[in-house]
Protein backbone atom coordinates (compact mmCIF):
# COMPACT_ATOMS: atom_id res chain seq x y z
CA UNK A 1 0.00 0.00 0.00
CA UNK A 2 2.72 2.32 1.02
CA UNK A 3 4.34 1.58 -2.56
CA UNK A 4 1.33 2.90 -4.03
CA UNK A 5 1.15 5.93 -2.24
CA UNK A 6 4.66 6.79 -2.84
CA UNK A 7 3.95 5.98 -6.64
CA UNK A 8 0.78 8.67 -6.38
CA UNK A 9 3.01 11.42 -4.61
CA UNK A 10 5.85 11.33 -7.19
CA UNK A 11 3.32 11.83 -9.66
CA UNK A 12 2.14 14.68 -8.31
CA UNK A 13 5.55 16.31 -7.92
CA UNK A 14 6.38 16.05 -11.26
CA UNK A 15 4.81 18.89 -12.40
CA UNK A 16 6.61 21.23 -9.83
CA UNK A 17 10.47 19.39 -10.42
CA UNK A 18 9.91 20.03 -14.29
CA UNK A 19 8.83 23.67 -13.75
CA UNK A 20 11.28 25.69 -15.73
CA UNK A 21 13.84 28.52 -13.64
CA UNK A 22 13.47 32.03 -15.02
CA UNK A 23 16.39 33.59 -15.29
CA UNK A 24 16.08 37.88 -15.43
CA UNK A 25 18.73 40.29 -16.96
CA UNK A 26 18.09 43.83 -16.46
CA UNK A 27 20.19 46.39 -19.14
CA UNK A 28 20.67 49.73 -18.38
CA UNK A 29 23.61 52.56 -19.08
CA UNK A 30 25.10 52.33 -15.48
CA UNK A 31 22.91 51.27 -12.27
CA UNK A 32 22.10 47.53 -13.98
CA UNK A 33 24.87 44.43 -13.63
CA UNK A 34 24.36 44.48 -17.28
CA UNK A 35 25.10 47.82 -19.29
CA UNK A 36 24.73 45.78 -23.29
CA UNK A 37 23.21 43.19 -24.86
CA UNK A 38 26.32 41.96 -25.41
CA UNK A 39 27.34 41.27 -21.96
CA UNK A 40 23.53 39.50 -21.51
CA UNK A 41 24.58 37.29 -24.18
CA UNK A 42 27.72 35.92 -22.76
CA UNK A 43 25.92 35.51 -19.44
CA UNK A 44 23.30 33.08 -21.25
CA UNK A 45 25.82 31.11 -23.12
CA UNK A 46 27.80 30.34 -19.99
CA UNK A 47 24.92 28.14 -19.11
CA UNK A 48 25.19 24.60 -20.37
CA UNK A 49 21.77 23.94 -20.46
CA UNK A 50 19.05 26.15 -21.38
CA UNK A 51 16.16 23.79 -21.87
CA UNK A 52 14.40 24.43 -18.97
CA UNK A 53 15.27 27.90 -18.75
CA UNK A 54 12.84 30.87 -18.91
CA UNK A 55 15.20 34.29 -20.21
CA UNK A 56 13.92 37.07 -19.24
CA UNK A 57 15.62 40.61 -20.45
CA UNK A 58 14.49 43.91 -19.34
CA UNK A 59 15.82 46.62 -21.27
CA UNK A 60 15.53 49.68 -19.05
CA UNK A 61 17.43 52.57 -20.75
CA UNK A 62 18.24 53.23 -25.29
CA UNK A 63 21.14 51.07 -26.32
CA UNK A 64 23.49 53.79 -27.33
CA UNK A 65 26.31 51.26 -28.47
CA UNK A 66 24.55 48.51 -31.06
CA UNK A 67 25.36 45.13 -30.03
CA UNK A 68 23.55 42.03 -31.70
CA UNK A 69 21.72 39.46 -29.28
CA UNK A 70 22.37 35.73 -30.03
CA UNK A 71 20.64 33.42 -28.47
CA UNK A 72 21.45 30.06 -30.74
CA UNK A 73 20.28 27.11 -28.16
CA UNK A 74 16.98 26.06 -27.43
CA UNK A 75 15.10 28.05 -24.32
CA UNK A 76 11.95 26.96 -22.41
CA UNK A 77 11.20 30.54 -23.60
CA UNK A 78 12.98 33.99 -24.31
CA UNK A 79 10.53 37.40 -23.08
CA UNK A 80 12.43 40.74 -24.20
CA UNK A 81 10.96 43.98 -22.81
CA UNK A 82 12.05 46.87 -24.69
CA UNK A 83 10.46 49.37 -22.03
CA UNK A 84 9.75 51.77 -25.46
CA UNK A 85 13.27 52.37 -25.81
CA UNK A 86 15.52 52.65 -29.11
CA UNK A 87 17.68 49.53 -29.88
CA UNK A 88 19.93 51.33 -32.46
CA UNK A 89 19.09 49.45 -34.98
CA UNK A 90 19.74 46.28 -33.27
CA UNK A 91 19.64 42.69 -34.74
CA UNK A 92 18.40 39.46 -32.73
CA UNK A 93 18.88 35.76 -33.27
CA UNK A 94 16.78 33.84 -31.54
CA UNK A 95 16.22 30.30 -31.19
CA UNK A 96 13.23 29.27 -28.27
CA UNK A 97 10.41 27.07 -28.10
CA UNK A 98 8.43 30.35 -27.25
CA UNK A 99 9.12 34.18 -27.74
CA UNK A 100 7.55 37.66 -26.51
CA UNK A 101 8.76 40.77 -27.91
CA UNK A 102 7.30 43.85 -26.60
CA UNK A 103 7.97 47.85 -26.67
CA UNK A 104 11.05 47.29 -28.74
CA UNK A 105 11.91 50.40 -30.60
CA UNK A 106 14.43 50.90 -33.97
CA UNK A 107 14.93 47.24 -34.27
CA UNK A 108 16.78 46.38 -37.75
CA UNK A 109 16.07 42.87 -37.77
CA UNK A 110 15.06 39.67 -36.19
CA UNK A 111 15.67 36.06 -37.58
CA UNK A 112 13.37 33.33 -35.20
CA UNK A 113 15.28 29.93 -36.20
CA UNK A 114 12.62 27.03 -35.55
CA UNK A 115 10.75 28.49 -33.00
CA UNK A 116 7.01 26.96 -31.40
CA UNK A 117 5.43 30.47 -30.92
CA UNK A 118 6.20 33.90 -31.42
CA UNK A 119 4.21 36.71 -29.98
CA UNK A 120 5.07 40.63 -30.97
CA UNK A 121 3.51 43.59 -29.38
CA UNK A 122 4.00 47.39 -30.03
CA UNK A 123 7.22 47.04 -31.56
CA UNK A 124 9.11 48.48 -34.62
CA UNK A 125 11.07 46.24 -36.46
CA UNK A 126 12.28 46.59 -40.06
CA UNK A 127 12.49 42.95 -40.76
CA UNK A 128 11.54 39.44 -39.82
CA UNK A 129 13.36 35.91 -40.87
CA UNK A 130 11.03 33.25 -39.40
CA UNK A 131 13.41 29.67 -40.19
CA UNK A 132 12.51 26.76 -39.98
CA UNK A 133 15.54 24.38 -41.71
CA UNK A 134 17.98 22.01 -40.08
CA UNK A 135 21.56 22.06 -39.46
CA UNK A 136 22.25 21.19 -43.04
CA UNK A 137 20.58 24.41 -44.06
CA UNK A 138 18.09 21.80 -45.74
CA UNK A 139 14.15 22.50 -45.31
CA UNK A 140 12.23 20.83 -42.63
CA UNK A 141 9.67 18.78 -44.10
CA UNK A 142 6.60 19.59 -42.17
CA UNK A 143 4.50 22.42 -43.04
CA UNK A 144 4.50 25.21 -40.69
CA UNK A 145 0.93 27.11 -39.90
CA UNK A 146 1.66 30.60 -39.72
CA UNK A 147 -1.21 31.74 -37.93
CA UNK A 148 -0.47 29.18 -35.16
CA UNK A 149 3.01 29.96 -34.60
CA UNK A 150 3.42 33.95 -35.67
CA UNK A 151 1.02 36.55 -33.65
CA UNK A 152 1.83 40.23 -34.48
CA UNK A 153 -0.20 43.30 -33.20
CA UNK A 154 -1.36 45.99 -35.29
CA UNK A 155 1.20 48.38 -34.55
CA UNK A 156 3.86 46.15 -34.95
CA UNK A 157 2.50 44.84 -38.45
CA UNK A 158 2.33 48.62 -39.61
CA UNK A 159 6.04 49.31 -38.28
CA UNK A 160 7.08 46.53 -40.37
CA UNK A 161 9.29 46.33 -43.85
CA UNK A 162 9.51 43.07 -44.74
CA UNK A 163 8.79 39.32 -43.56
CA UNK A 164 10.95 36.37 -45.02
CA UNK A 165 10.44 33.11 -44.69
CA UNK A 166 12.53 29.94 -45.30
CA UNK A 167 10.39 26.89 -44.47
CA UNK A 168 7.55 25.48 -45.74
CA UNK A 169 4.53 27.53 -44.78
CA UNK A 170 0.66 27.59 -45.06
CA UNK A 171 -0.65 31.13 -44.65
CA UNK A 172 -4.63 31.42 -44.81
CA UNK A 173 -7.15 34.06 -44.13
CA UNK A 174 -4.38 36.31 -43.10
CA UNK A 175 -3.75 40.26 -43.97
CA UNK A 176 -0.21 41.73 -44.58
CA UNK A 177 -1.08 45.38 -45.88
CA UNK A 178 1.54 46.76 -47.07
CA UNK A 179 4.26 44.50 -45.81
CA UNK A 180 6.89 42.94 -48.65
CA UNK A 181 6.55 39.06 -48.23
CA UNK A 182 10.16 37.43 -49.03
CA UNK A 183 10.16 33.81 -49.55
CA UNK A 184 13.60 32.74 -49.15
CA UNK A 185 13.59 29.28 -49.60
CA UNK A 186 11.14 26.52 -49.12
CA UNK A 187 7.17 25.88 -50.51
CA UNK A 188 4.79 28.31 -49.67
CA UNK A 189 1.08 28.46 -49.82
CA UNK A 190 -1.22 31.30 -49.58
CA UNK A 191 -4.80 31.19 -49.14
CA UNK A 192 -7.55 33.55 -49.07
CA UNK A 193 -5.52 36.89 -47.78
CA UNK A 194 -4.56 40.17 -48.22
CA UNK A 195 -1.09 40.64 -49.91
CA UNK A 196 1.00 43.60 -50.10
CA UNK A 197 4.43 42.38 -52.47
CA UNK A 198 5.81 38.94 -52.77
CA UNK A 199 9.71 39.34 -53.31
CA UNK A 200 11.18 35.40 -53.88
CA UNK A 201 14.44 35.77 -53.44
CA UNK A 202 16.36 32.35 -53.08
CA UNK A 203 19.02 33.14 -50.79
CA UNK A 204 18.67 29.75 -49.16
CA UNK A 205 17.48 27.80 -51.83
CA UNK A 206 14.60 26.74 -54.32
CA UNK A 207 11.16 28.80 -53.68
CA UNK A 208 7.59 27.64 -54.86
CA UNK A 209 5.08 30.21 -53.97
CA UNK A 210 1.57 29.32 -54.98
CA UNK A 211 -0.86 32.32 -53.55
CA UNK A 212 -4.86 30.89 -53.61
CA UNK A 213 -8.04 33.12 -54.29
CA UNK A 214 -5.98 35.92 -52.11
CA UNK A 215 -6.63 40.01 -52.79
CA UNK A 216 -3.68 42.28 -53.91
CA UNK A 217 -3.71 45.86 -54.50
CA UNK A 218 -2.99 45.16 -57.88
CA UNK A 219 -1.25 42.34 -59.78
CA UNK A 220 1.71 43.42 -61.89
CA UNK A 221 4.94 40.72 -62.34
CA UNK A 222 7.94 40.96 -62.75
CA UNK A 223 10.58 37.73 -63.64
CA UNK A 224 13.90 39.07 -62.55
CA UNK A 225 17.25 37.43 -64.74
CA UNK A 226 19.39 39.72 -64.19
CA UNK A 227 21.42 42.21 -61.43
CA UNK A 228 21.40 44.72 -64.06
CA UNK A 229 17.50 45.28 -64.70
CA UNK A 230 15.44 48.17 -63.71
CA UNK A 231 13.66 45.94 -61.09
CA UNK A 232 16.53 45.13 -59.78
CA UNK A 233 17.63 48.49 -59.11
CA UNK A 234 13.90 49.08 -57.45
CA UNK A 235 14.77 45.79 -55.11
CA UNK A 236 18.14 47.05 -53.82
CA UNK A 237 16.65 50.49 -53.13
CA UNK A 238 14.12 49.14 -50.90
CA UNK A 239 16.16 46.64 -49.02
CA UNK A 240 18.70 49.48 -48.03
CA UNK A 241 15.82 52.30 -47.64
CA UNK A 242 14.46 52.83 -44.33
CA UNK A 243 11.04 54.03 -45.24
CA UNK A 244 8.83 50.78 -44.09
CA UNK A 245 5.92 50.87 -46.86
CA UNK A 246 6.35 49.28 -50.59
CA UNK A 247 6.05 52.44 -52.10
CA UNK A 248 9.74 51.90 -54.05
CA UNK A 249 8.78 48.42 -55.50
CA UNK A 250 6.71 49.29 -58.64
CA UNK A 251 5.70 45.23 -59.43
CA UNK A 252 3.39 42.95 -57.13
CA UNK A 253 4.98 39.89 -57.38
CA UNK A 254 9.26 40.00 -58.14
CA UNK A 255 10.68 35.96 -59.24
CA UNK A 256 14.67 36.45 -58.70
CA UNK A 257 16.06 34.39 -61.85
CA UNK A 258 19.17 35.14 -62.10
CA UNK A 259 21.64 33.42 -64.99
CA UNK A 260 24.14 33.03 -62.74
CA UNK A 261 21.56 30.66 -60.60
CA UNK A 262 20.77 28.70 -63.01
CA UNK A 263 21.30 25.04 -62.39
CA UNK A 264 21.42 25.73 -58.61
CA UNK A 265 18.39 27.33 -57.39
CA UNK A 266 14.69 27.81 -59.01
CA UNK A 267 12.10 30.42 -58.37
CA UNK A 268 8.51 29.49 -59.17
CA UNK A 269 5.42 31.87 -58.28
CA UNK A 270 2.07 31.17 -59.71
CA UNK A 271 -1.56 32.86 -58.67
CA UNK A 272 -4.38 31.01 -58.70
CA UNK A 273 -8.13 32.31 -58.46
CA UNK A 274 -11.16 30.10 -58.61
CA UNK A 275 -14.21 31.41 -60.27
CA UNK A 276 -17.67 30.77 -60.82
CA UNK A 277 -19.64 31.69 -64.52
CA UNK A 278 -23.76 30.60 -65.32
CA UNK A 279 -24.36 31.37 -69.05
CA UNK A 280 -27.27 30.49 -71.44
CA UNK A 281 -26.75 29.05 -74.70
CA UNK A 282 -25.67 32.04 -76.63
CA UNK A 283 -24.67 34.29 -73.87
CA UNK A 284 -21.58 35.98 -74.34
CA UNK A 285 -18.98 36.63 -71.42
CA UNK A 286 -16.38 39.50 -71.32
CA UNK A 287 -13.28 38.32 -70.02
CA UNK A 288 -11.47 41.34 -69.22
CA UNK A 289 -14.32 42.73 -67.04
CA UNK A 290 -15.17 39.37 -65.26
CA UNK A 291 -11.45 38.31 -64.10
CA UNK A 292 -10.06 40.24 -61.75
CA UNK A 293 -6.89 41.83 -62.04
CA UNK A 294 -7.04 41.37 -65.73
CA UNK A 295 -6.48 44.13 -68.18
CA UNK A 296 -7.15 44.31 -72.46
CA UNK A 297 -3.38 44.83 -72.85
CA UNK A 298 -2.34 40.80 -71.22
CA UNK A 299 -2.46 37.85 -73.32
CA UNK A 300 -3.91 34.68 -72.41
CA UNK A 301 -4.08 31.19 -73.40
CA UNK A 302 -7.17 28.94 -72.36
CA UNK A 303 -8.21 25.03 -72.24
CA UNK A 304 -11.81 24.30 -72.38
CA UNK A 305 -12.81 20.59 -70.77
CA UNK A 306 -15.34 20.21 -73.23
CA UNK A 307 -15.74 22.25 -76.33
CA UNK A 308 -18.67 21.72 -77.42
CA UNK A 309 -20.19 23.83 -74.41
CA UNK A 310 -18.56 26.71 -74.33
CA UNK A 311 -15.62 28.34 -76.38
CA UNK A 312 -13.49 31.84 -76.54
CA UNK A 313 -13.57 34.29 -78.99
CA UNK A 314 -11.93 37.67 -78.80
CA UNK A 315 -11.59 36.80 -74.98
CA UNK A 316 -15.22 36.38 -75.12
CA UNK A 317 -16.03 33.05 -73.41
CA UNK A 318 -19.49 32.14 -75.09
CA UNK A 319 -21.77 29.47 -74.33
CA UNK A 320 -22.80 26.92 -77.03
CA UNK A 321 -24.80 24.60 -75.43
CA UNK A 322 -26.20 23.50 -72.15
CA UNK A 323 -23.70 21.46 -69.41
CA UNK A 324 -20.78 22.13 -67.21
CA UNK A 325 -17.40 22.44 -68.09
CA UNK A 326 -14.03 23.98 -66.51
CA UNK A 327 -12.41 26.52 -68.14
CA UNK A 328 -9.04 27.67 -67.50
CA UNK A 329 -7.65 30.49 -68.01
CA UNK A 330 -3.53 31.52 -68.03
CA UNK A 331 -2.42 35.17 -68.34
CA UNK A 332 1.14 36.99 -67.15
CA UNK A 333 3.30 34.30 -68.90
CA UNK A 334 1.40 31.43 -67.20
CA UNK A 335 1.83 33.04 -63.68
CA UNK A 336 -1.82 33.84 -63.07
CA UNK A 337 -4.80 31.03 -63.36
CA UNK A 338 -8.58 31.54 -63.41
CA UNK A 339 -10.07 27.95 -63.42
CA UNK A 340 -13.86 29.28 -64.07
CA UNK A 341 -16.61 26.70 -63.27
CA UNK A 342 -19.07 27.39 -65.82
CA UNK A 343 -22.30 25.96 -65.78
CA UNK A 344 -24.44 26.79 -69.12
CA UNK A 345 -28.36 26.23 -68.15
CA UNK A 346 -31.19 25.12 -69.90
CA UNK A 347 -32.94 28.31 -71.65
CA UNK A 348 -36.93 28.28 -71.11
CA UNK A 349 -38.84 29.08 -73.86
CA UNK A 350 -39.77 32.78 -72.94
CA UNK A 351 -35.65 33.09 -73.15
CA UNK A 352 -35.89 31.52 -76.43
CA UNK A 353 -38.26 33.84 -77.91
CA UNK A 354 -36.60 36.78 -76.72
CA UNK A 355 -33.41 35.90 -78.24
CA UNK A 356 -35.00 34.69 -81.80
CA UNK A 357 -34.61 37.67 -84.62
CA UNK A 358 -36.04 38.14 -87.51
CA UNK A 359 -34.28 39.69 -90.87
CA UNK A 360 -36.55 42.47 -92.24
CA UNK A 361 -36.97 42.15 -96.05
CA UNK A 362 -36.48 45.78 -97.30
CA UNK A 363 -33.88 47.08 -94.82
CA UNK A 364 -31.92 43.83 -93.98
CA UNK A 365 -31.49 44.76 -90.49
CA UNK A 366 -32.57 42.41 -87.84
CA UNK A 367 -35.31 42.53 -85.11
CA UNK A 368 -36.06 40.96 -81.90
CA UNK A 369 -38.70 37.93 -83.08
CA UNK A 370 -41.11 38.99 -80.10
CA UNK A 371 -41.73 42.41 -81.71
CA UNK A 372 -43.14 41.54 -84.35
CA UNK A 373 -45.10 39.05 -83.08
CA UNK A 374 -46.50 41.91 -80.89
CA UNK A 375 -46.47 44.32 -83.37
CA UNK A 376 -48.76 42.30 -85.63
CA UNK A 377 -51.03 41.36 -82.20
CA UNK A 378 -51.19 45.07 -81.90
CA UNK A 379 -52.21 45.40 -85.10
CA UNK A 380 -54.65 43.20 -85.10
CA UNK A 381 -56.29 44.27 -82.34
CA UNK A 382 -56.18 47.76 -84.11
CA UNK A 383 -57.75 46.12 -86.96
CA UNK A 384 -60.22 44.44 -85.27
CA UNK A 385 -61.09 47.38 -83.23
CA UNK A 386 -61.66 49.69 -86.50
CA UNK A 387 -63.69 47.19 -87.87
CA UNK A 388 -66.22 47.09 -84.94
CA UNK A 389 -66.20 50.58 -85.08
CA UNK A 390 -66.96 51.14 -88.17
CA UNK A 391 -69.55 48.75 -88.00
CA UNK A 392 -71.61 49.97 -85.80
CA UNK A 393 -71.94 53.73 -87.63
CA UNK A 394 -73.07 51.75 -90.26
Amino acid sequence: MKKYIYLILSLLLIPIMVNAETLTYEVCESECEYTNLGDVENAIYSISDLTDKDIVINVNSDITTRYSLHIGDIANSVTINGNNHDFNNTYFNLYSKQIEISDCNNLREIDFANSAKINIKNSNIKGILLYYMDSNNQIKSEEINLSEIFDIDETSKNNLKALLLAGNFKIENMNFGDIVLIPAAGTIKIYNSQIGKILDYPMLGNITTNVYNSKFNSLKYVNITSREDVAMNEVEQFMESDNPKSSLLNYDIYDMNFEEWNGRVSVTTTIYFDKEAKLKPGDKLNLVSYLDYYTEDKEIEYTIDDESIAKIDNKELIALKEGNTKVTVTTDDGHVVYNINLVVEKETIPEKIDKMTIKVPITGSKVKAWVVVISVILLGVIGVCSYMLIRRKK
